[in-house]
């Protein structure tokens, strides 16, 4: 029996997805009075945060900044045990959260979308599930998440290859026993990094397979304490404030000295060479992917970026004992933040082990896979398990991966076939009632997620109803609208270091996919400024009928 004859046959509101975003959503749509319904296709809520359940998984956000700031009630009764929690703790939360608002009753598990069509006629969009399953909603809330869409690598022969593969998005809920096996994983990115530590100490042998190494930082991590929570108490306000109303990209450390935090509002050039040093030294110390941010033209000018890319190359050598592995895993060539800084614990001491080896395999190519192993510059490697920390399909493959059509006849991943346009990164033309969190166009993966989000959440329910008190029964954003903010988010990368980016930010790892900048550069309150001046003079950017 499908599960549309439990409900009623028309909602005021579909949402897609139970992380994050997904969850808040839900809520305040129905706070506000809305019928709505939530669509997840893991068995639970989670998101990313389900599925990502590989040895090491954890946040290299906060903890304490890293959760739901929206309403009072999730500020009382929950307290996180680690400075970065595990996957774990972020799951058993977000499932708190869904049983403290009861919001498990308007959620369809099991339930991964497939398509989505909107009728022209009665403006309304058909979503049907992979199970069969129909519902028809008068407005389509994407909550997907940016990093929901994992690649696998295309390899000759990995089909033929005999022994486990797994990816680290979609890791067996039982994880695997790795003790006496001999194990490969490819990647160095921030899945990689955490997992690679913890799968070297239970296997036998572990062989490293990297094709760009990643900046990194330790994440110092450490459990909190009574005194951490008397701090933040106290410090709650001012330290979301501040989150709230960070300039520019990344972010500071919520506990690292004021003066050390506040140089991130300054130029480099503000300070002696002797004091920037001392800066980055403390933030190092201090832990977390934030030396690179130590100020903020560190993006503008290459100078700057490169002083704080030395620094962290520097301490490599320090750690790896192996001069000719240390030089492999040093990051050169591109300038940091272009790719994700990498987070996490013991991950250089791990090359110290007479079980690990590290392959460049843009020197010693992937040539195969074979039944008992792979191929690497004309050797043979026996594998028993293979890894793929392979990476996501990035923002856009949560949606291109559905047949998502609007008014025309075009799919949203044909419209977006030559790079992604939307307007404020939440409304695409051609395509009325749908909204997106963490879509192409908005500031999603370069910020805090979870603040972004919020803040995304409740800019679409508040527009959502401006529709219902006006009576109207569509919502667009105009193709002006949708072509100049396409402009804005380019232009942006223009004259800064994101513009010679080759990475996921801009589609690098996908073949095939245009390379554009995905997210939005210019900083999360000039963004979040951008969609107030968008609301207070009336939604100039949108259609309403």
């Amino acid at each position: 029996m499908s599960q549309e004859s439990s409900i009623e046959p028309v909602l005021d509101a579909l949402v897609l997805g139970a992380g994050f975003a997904g969850l808040h959503a839900l809520y305040r749509l129905r706070e506000n009075g809305l019928k709505v319904l939530a669509l997840e296709a893991a068995p639970d809520v989670g998101g990313a945060w389900y599925w990502n359940r590989y040895p090491g998984a954890r946040c290299d956000v906060e903890s304490l900044v890293y959760c739901y700031t929206f309403s009072p009630l999730l500020d009382e009764g929950w307290q996180w045990s680690e400075r970065y929690a595990k996957r774990d703790e972020i799951q058993a939360y977000l499932s708190w959260v869904a049983n403290k608002l009861d919001l498990r009753r308007d959620i369809r598990f099991n339930s991964r979308v497939v398509s989505a069509v909107f009728d022209d006629r009665k403006n309304l969009w058909t979503i049907r599930t992979e199970q069969g399953d129909t519902y028809r909603a008068r407005h389509f809330f994407s909550a997907a998440g940016p990093i929901t869409t994992p690649i696998m690598p295309d390899i000759p022969g990995l089909k033929d290859f005999k022994g486990l593969v797994i990816h680290t998005a979609r890791w067996p809920e039982r994880s695997p026993d790795f003790a006496g096996k001999r194990v490969a994983i490819i990647g160095t990115g921030s899945s990689a990094v955490q997992a690679i530590p913890i799968v070297a100490e239970q296997c036998k042998q572990l062989t490293v397979l990297m094709r760009t190494p990643n900046f990194y930082a330790p994440a110092r991590n450490r459990p909190l304490t009574a005194a951490d929570y008397e701090w933040w108490e106290k410090n709650r306000e001012l330290t979301r404030h501040r989150l709230q109303n960070c300039l520019r990209w990344g972010g500071g450390d919520i506990m690292l000295d004021d003066a050390i935090n506040d140089a991130m509002f300054q130029k480099a050039g503000e300070f002696t060479p002797e004091r920037r040093r001392e800066i980055y030294e403390a933030r190092y110390a201090n832990g977390g992917g934030v030396v690179g941010w130590a100020f903020c033209d560190a993006m503008a000018d290459p100078e700057v970026n490169e002083e704080a890319a030395n620094f962290l190359r520097g301490k490599i050598g320090t750690i790896v004992t192996n001069p000719r592995i240390a030089e492999k895993l040093t990051p050169r060539g591109y300038a940091y933040g272009t790719k994700r800084c990498t987070v996490g614990t013991d991950f250089y001491e791990t090359f110290n082990r007479d079980n690990v080896e590290l392959i460049d395999i843009k020197s010693e190519p992937i040539e195969r896979f074979t039944p008992e192993g792979v191929v690497v510059g004309g050797r043979e490697i026996k594998l028993d398990v293979l890894i793929s920390a392979s990476g996501f399909d990035a923002l856009t493959g949560a949606l291109t991966s559905i047949d998502l059509r609007g008014t025309s006849s075009e799919s949203l991943k044909e419209g977006w076939a030559h790079g992604p346009h939307s307007h404020l990164g939440i409304s695409v033309h051609g395509f009325p009632n749908l909204y997106m969190v963490g879509g192409p166009g908005s500031p999603s993966v370069l910020t805090n997620v979870v603040m972004t989000n919020e803040m995304q959440v409740e800019w679409i329910a508040a527009l959502i109803s401006h529709c219902e008190k006006q009576g109207f029964r569509r919502c667009e954003a105009t193709r002006e609208a949708e072509e100049q903010w396409t402009r804005h988010v380019n232009d942006l990368v223009k004259g800064t270091l994101w513009e010679h980016a080759n990475s996921w930010y801009v589609g690098a790892n996908v073949p095939g996919k245009p390379r554009v900048i995905l997210a939005y550069v210019g900083g999360y309150l000039t963004y979040r400024e951008r969609c107030e001046q968008e609301r207070s003079q009336g939604y100039p950017g949108f259609s309403f009928s």
